[in-house]
Parts: C-alpha cells; sequence; structure tokens
C-alpha cells in the first residue's frame, strides 16, 4: 500500500469515497491513480479517460507533505485539463 506522510488538520474528516478517483503524490513526485504508480503520460491519458466515463466525479488528491507546491499544482492541472474540476484535499486528523 502507498505511504503517506500526510499534512495534518482539525479539518480531516473521513469521507465516503467509493465513487471518487483516488489520486496520490509521493514524496518522490510520483503520480499514483489509485495504487497504481504511473508516469506523467500515462496517468494523464487515464485520467482523461475516467473524466469522459464520470465528469462529475471527485478527485480525492493525496500529496506527501515533502511534495513541492509546484508539483501539486501541476497534478492540479491535469486533472482540470481532463475536466475534472471537483477536486479535495485528503489529510489527517491531529492525534
Amino acid at each position: 500500500s502507498l505511504k503517506l506522510d500526510l499534512p495534518k488538520t482539525d479539518a480531516a474528516r473521513p469521507g465516503d469515497g467509493s465513487a471518487a478517483i483516488a489520486v496520490a503524490v509521493d514524496a518522490a513526485g510520483a503520480l499514483y491513480l489509485a495504487e497504481q504508480k504511473l508516469d506523467d503520460a500515462a496517468f494523464a491519458q487515464q485520467i482523461a479517460e475516467a473524466a469522459r466515463r464520470n465528469p462529475q466525479a471527485d478527485v480525492l488528491l493525496r500529496a506527501d507533505r515533502a511534495v513541492p507546491y509546484g508539483r501539486v499544482a501541476e497534478l492540479i492541472g491535469v486533472l482540470q485539463k481532463a475536466g475534472l474540476t471537483r477536486i479535495g484535499f485528503v489529510a489527517e486528523a491531529p492525534r
């Protein structure tokens, strides 16, 4: 399973992600669709296909806290270019 050091916030709440598209970027900047690691081109292609199937899908974005903001912004750009605009950031509740 993909291990990420997610940011912590009191606003973090578990949600129903059953119909959502799960994407992640790890500390090294690698992209994942669900738990599958993909290169940038394959990720963009599969996201575009997912958006065609369900353009109103929610996207649950997890980004390791070590990922530079620019890499997260690039990922959001790929999602938006595919037509996915309902993007939520996943964080952990503080312990």
